[in-house]
């Protein structure tokens, strides 16, 4: 541009160089510089169950849902619509139409419980899964969670040219020539949303293959001016050829602040854990090892030790043990009385040794290097589990690096404060086996029984990614969750260090265009319960959630498998489960009227309720039931005032109680409100139904730009 620019200089005539310059400009002024792309026809996203009448969006439910007519009028169960795009008048069945919500147009969200899953009555901690749309699903978490998200993770289809996504309803392969700006269009609007949801300080994770790399750089940079936007390598399989390379690699593109500091990941460094180790040695067996190959006496009501055993050393010189060396079986019988006797066995149930020779252990037992604890293990025979101190852990307690805080109750096991392991930043590239996808896939195998979804993430890979950029208490967000990776990977981390982190994970119910193939020519129809229940969301995302949580599958057979996110000696066992609590919800949308009349409550509480924070269990108000004057949930954290005749003792009841810390006021009087707010103590108020309905209204129109 600047060669035309000093050309158009040299142009004698004044007139023709003031009109070459203003046509320069007027080409020029909406002309993007960077990464250029075509924004496609807005997508559509399909309202199954939602109902068909006069000036609603339709598309056949069997043709392109692009193809969108407007209801004009109907006749019995006869439909007469109008094409947006011809104009064309067709009368259409009622039965064959769907309702379909236009990009950037005002949509009215609800979310309607499917499912639950309780395995910590005593935590008030819950987790969300989503069935919808993601882009629909963005602009309500923009509602709920505005600037809240500390972490977004998404693994969005990598446009790979082999039918891996949908625009539109159709499917995208090679032989589109627009695949690439059909891809950035769609990742574009969806992206624009997250940043109205991340925290200032918060970190955006996207996977990505090669494909996509560079354009998804460019594309990040251009959204989010001022952040870091670093690609990290990652090494995920021995080699794909394509095209006369071997690549062994996909991509993390990192959106961070430029002030970032991360919690350096657990391959690098900086993990904060217990300094005890597990005492068994499973790499060596008593016939390599006889003298390390002996029982621990522990007294069952202390959990003391008490003595050891003889190894198998001592019983061949003493004459009490005459036989091969691995014929010898371990006697559980021998202990004293009230004592269990604890032989060297792993995890896996397999005879190996100890560490530390009888004598040494002992000495460490009295300095309180030895800690007993219950083991969890239902390979292992023993009653207990048994751990030491390495020596470098015993030399950081002597030079004063690792703080002693005392002892255990009626035990000399020390107690130590925070142990963590000096860590790195954040390499630009992580080459570890276990971020393989084929440890992905062997991980939902196991959760399954069977072969149940492609290509998912290993879950090492996500923990290392959620644990780079959370806190105690941080919201994680997956909008492409795919299996549910994430959410597992999330109840994983929780249960390592003890942390409170919630995550919401959000997924559409699409079909591969294989099943998608086999379904209509079965003559299944998008909506009908068959079609549904093959959905991604109802067939992978929720199962595993559900069981990966439970620990076992719908007909009671546990999970086989380990996690091997823990280094300690021990795994955890897919079959332990988790103490987590989650909720599924599906997206559904409702008429902006209604609720402008306040005849929506119970459909938008579940909205309340994780706008304040989804503390307990979800409150809910019987179908049959009305609207009640108020509703005061301590345990909830929230409270609704529904009549405001009543705010009096409304608000007398919410000041009384400090667990409350969001209040929604339903009153249609700005006026009525900020007098009503000003008396009331809680951390945030909100107008019902306005704040609502004006968010989404102008959320729609907002979202078109």
């Amino acid at each position: 541009m600047a060669a035309i620019h000093e050309l158009i200089k040299q142009v004698s005539d004044p007139a023709l160089r003031e009109r070459l310059e203003q046509e320069v400009k007027n080409v020029t002024k909406d002309k993007k510089f960077g990464l250029v792309f075509e924004e496609h026809i807005p997508e559509c996203t399909a309202l199954y169950g939602h109902s068909i009448k006069r000036g609603v969006n339709v598309a056949k439910r069997k043709g392109n849902i692009g193809d969108v007519y407007t209801v004009v009028n109907i006749k019995k169960d006869i439909a007469v619509c109008k094409n947006r795009a011809s104009g064309d008048v067709a009368e259409i069945p009622v039965k064959d139409l769907v309702a379909v919500a236009l990009f950037g147009e005002a949509i009215f969200p609800v979310l309607r419980p499917i499912d639950k899953v309780q395995n910590a009555e005593d935590s008030p901690l819950w987790h969300t899964l989503i069935e919808a749309d993601n882009y629909h699903a963005l602009q309500l978490l923009e509602y709920l969670y505005p600037k809240k998200v500390d972490c977004i993770y998404i693994d969005p289809p990598y446009n790979t040219g082999t039918d891996d996504w949908k625009y539109n309803d159709a499917f995208v392969d090679s032989s589109d020539h627009w695949s690439h700006s059909k891809w950035l269009s769609m990742m574009k609007k969806r992206l624009q949303l997250a940043g109205k949801i991340l925290s200032d300080q918060g970190a955006l994770i996207i996977s990505i293959g090669y494909q996509e790399v560079h354009r998804l750089v460019l594309l990040c940079e251009e959204l989010f001016p001022g952040k870091q936007v670093v690609a990290v390598t990652v090494q995920t399989s021995g080699g794909k050829p394509s095209g006369g390379f071997n690549y062994l690699q996909e991509y993390l593109v990192f959106v961070v602040p430029m002030d970032f500091k991360a919690t350096s990941i657990q391959f690098a460094g900086g993990k904060s854990r217990t300094p005890f180790e597990g005492l068994t040695l499973a790499t060596f067996d008593q016939t390599q090892r006889p003298n390390q190959t002996y029982p621990i006496f522990v007294d069952k009501d202390t959990m003391c030790i008490v003595g050891c055993g003889r190894s198998l050393t001592e019983r061949v010189d003493s004459g009490i043990y005459s036989g091969e060396l691995d014929e010898f079986q371990y006697d559980y019988k021998e202990a004293p009385e009230g004592c269990a006797a604890v032989w060297p066995v792993t995890s896996k149930g397999d005879k190996c040794v100890w560490r530390l020779v009888s004598d040494r252990l002992l000495g460490d037992w009295e300095k309180g290097y030895i800690k007993v604890s219950v083991n969890k293990s239902k390979k292992n025979p023993n009653e207990y589990s048994i751990q030491y101190l390495p020596d470098g852990v015993i030399k950081k307690i002597k030079s004063g690096k690792l703080e002693v805080l005392g002892t255990e109750e009626n035990k000399p096991t020390l107690i130590f404060g925070e142990n963590t392991t000096v860590g790195l930043d954040v390499p630009t590239i992580w080459n570890e086996k276990a971020f393989y996808t084929s440890k992905g896939t062997s991980q939902i195998d196991d959760v399954f029984g069977e072969k149940a979804f492609p290509y998912p993430k290993p879950i090492d890979l996500i923990a290392e990614v959620i644990k780079i950029a959370t806190k105690e208490d941080s919201i994680v967000l997956d909008f492409f969750a795919g299996s549910g990776t994430t959410l597992n990977a999330v109840n994983l981390l929780n249960e390592q260090d003890g942390y409170n982190r919630r995550c919401i994970i959000v997924t559409n119910n699409e079909l591969s265009k294989k099943q998608t193939k086999a379904l209509l020519k079965a003559g299944e129809t998008p909506g009908s319960e068959k079609w549904e229940s093959n959905g991604i969301c109802r067939a992978v995302t929720w199962p595993r959630t559900k069981y990966t949580i439970i620990g076992k599958r719908e007909d009671g057979e546990e999970l086989e498998g380990e996690y091997g996110f823990f280094s300690d000696d021990e795994n955890r066992r897919l079959s332990d489960g988790f103490e987590a609590n989650v909720e599924y919800f599906r997206l559904g949308f409702v008429d902006k009227n209604s609720v402008s009349l306040g005849r929506q409550f119970k459909q938008i509480l579940p909205l309340l309720w994780l706008k304040s924070g989804a503390k307990g269990v979800r409150p809910e108000i019987e179908d049959d039931a009305g609207d009640p004057d108020m509703l005061i949930r301590p345990e909830n954290e929230l409270a609704v005032l529904v009549d405001e005749t009543k705010f009096g003792e409304f608000s007398n009841q919410v000041n009384r109680d400090e667990r409350i810390k969001t209040v929604y006021l339903v009153t249609n009087s700005d006026e009525a409100f900020r007098e009503m707010n000003e008396s009331i103590k809680a951390d945030c108020t909100y107008q019902l139904y306005r704040d609502y309905v004006d968010n989404f209204s102008i959320g729609g129109r907002r979202n078109l730009g």
